[in-house]
């Protein structure tokens, strides 16, 4: 049950209604501050969610990616604030959608905005090789070229956000109690 905020005035009076505006947007300013407590949190949830989703589907290459997860303060907005939780890395797109024929046949589960598609098995880069396999050759680090036909989508950020929703109800409690 939603807990109410009694605001009272003992006489219509200046400066009780003074009174009154102040105690309401005291309680408005401490609603804002408890909606950035729920941002906060569900970010830093997220982070250690993504940790653990990249490891449970291994994704973890090197070492990279895992610490590159973070949550981040992204600005403030009417009522609140916006948290993300972000992959620092230039491949970590790769690995949440996929590349290649591999990931062509093991797709992004999650649903794309409007007018945004993934073309796995296209690019300049991308040759076929007498077997008849379609893929492309990358350099290691160890200076040899090696040949890839992709790899599927290990959904790290959408598995993450889908564990996040089912935590919104219960972290918004925790704030609004404990605030």
């Amino acid at each position: 049950m939603a807990r109410k905020k009694t605001i009272s005035m003992n006489c219509l009076s200046q400066s009780s209604i003074q009174n009154a505006i102040k105690q309401i947007r005291a309680y408005q300013d401490s609603l804002t501050y408890k909606c950035q407590m729920v941002a906060q949190k569900l970010a830093e949830k997220g982070v250690e969610i993504a940790r653990v989703q990249i490891a449970d589907l291994d994704a973890v290459f090197t070492s990279e990616l895992l610490s590159s997860i973070r949550s981040e303060y992204e600005g403030s907005t009417k009522g609140g604030g916006v948290w993300a939780v972000v992959a620092g890395t230039d491949h970590a797109m790769f690995v949440e959608f996929g590349t290649g024929i591999v990931g062509q046949e093991h797709p992004y589960p999650g649903e794309l905005p409007d007018g945004v598609t993934l073309n796995y098995a296209s690019g300049k880069t991308i040759r076929q090789l007498a077997d008849g396999r379609y893929g492309w050759f990358y350099p290691g680090d160890d200076g040899n070229w090696y040949f890839t036909e992709g790899m599927p989508s290990r959904p790290f950020m959408y598995y993450t956000s889908l564990q996040l929703i089912k935590l919104v109800e219960k972290t918004v409690k925790e704030v609004f109690k404990n605030g």
